[in-house]
């Protein structure tokens, strides 16, 4: 970029920006002969109807991003799962483009950005997004967008958990935003899932648990069993006596929810001799319970309780 009448371009090109509105181009002073000359050149990239990449490589994640926005409507905004990854959080693998408009912004039309994917809604408004920046939702919004946009409770859980995980936003201001929510087919263990966040230690009552266990046609267990540990006496939280099986309930605010889920399931199918000793968390049994009973039913029957034979969770 070596002209001089493209210098209001070259400091936020030096910042990272390569992709640039139509709109940012007119204002930079760059003619339209000026912008057809840099692209035959092959110097710069045209995205038609939507603006000029100034260098020819691949987008990165931050201008695909202003691509996107620039395409759907001058109103858009980065939402969702995109929004997260925008504000910083890990562990999103998601590589689609979630871009968020008030409803009938596109008069129902599809975007044709590749992928991208619109949500239209009535429930965020302009307070709703930063001010700053590329154009997005706030970390609580988004982590309440990201959730209610998941297919499964499992990944919607997963996208409450990782916001609160890595401080970018609060439990208690995620639940201030979902109690917008009024409708929706995950709400009300969402919402209790939120409430396990932000209690971020044991927070299922005793006759929650046993009420699951008769649900899914295991033994109910005896609960708070003391024993004499090496620092004098401990509290179980259950014990099936005849099996020799003590089960601890873990709380909610410290580990990564998959590898939560996937550790209790492992340790299960891990535990088939001696007296075992298991930790679940609360999690887990809100948001995967179906599985983790089925696989806790088999290791019980390997201990010699009577227990039915559940059908497989998927």
């Amino acid at each position: 970029m070596t002209d001089r009448r493209l210098s209001r371009l070259e400091v936020p090109a030096a910042r990272g920006q390569r992709f640039f509105t139509l709109t940012e181009i007119r204002a930079a002073g760059v003619t339209r002969e000026q912008r057809r000359q840099h692209v035959e050149a092959e110097r710069w990239r045209s995205i038609p109807n939507r603006g000029i990449v100034v260098d020819r490589g691949p987008l990165d994640p931050a201008n695909a991003w202003r691509a996107a926005l620039a395409e759907v409507a001058c109103s858009a905004r980065l939402g969702g799962v995109t929004a997260l990854q925008a504000a910083g959080v890990g562990g999103l693998t998601d590589t689609a483009i979630h871009v968020w408009v008030t409803k009938s912004t596109r008069k129902g039309m599809p975007t044709t950005a590749p992928n991208v994917v619109l949500h239209e809604s009535r429930r965020w408004g302009v307070d709703d997004a930063t001010s700053v920046g590329i154009p997005r939702a706030k970390p609580g919004v988004a982590a309440v967008q990201a959730a209610l946009w998941s297919r499964t409770v499992r990944e919607a859980s997963l996208m409450l958990v990782l916001p609160v995980q890595q401080r970018v936003v609060t439990a208690d201001h995620l639940i201030e935003i979902f109690d917008r929510v009024h409708r929706h087919e995950f709400r009300t263990v969402l919402r209790q899932v939120l409430e396990d966040i932000r209690a971020g230690s044991h927070s299922m009552n005793e006759l929650d648990f046993v009420n699951m266990c008769r649900a899914h046609g295991i033994p109910a267990p005896a609960q708070q069993v003391a024993r004499h540990g090496p620092d004098g006496r401990i509290y179980l939280d259950c014990r099936w006596e005849g099996s020799g099986v003590t089960l601890e309930i873990q709380g909610a605010g410290h580990g990564q929810l998959l590898n939560t889920l996937d550790d209790d399931l492992r340790l299960l199918g891990l535990a088939t001799d001696g007296d075992v000793a298991l930790s679940v968390s609360v999690l887990t049994l809100r948001v995967d319970a179906a599985r983790w009973f089925q696989r806790f039913g088999e290791l019980l029957r390997v201990r010699g309780a009577s227990v039915p034979t559940l059908r497989p969770a998927g």
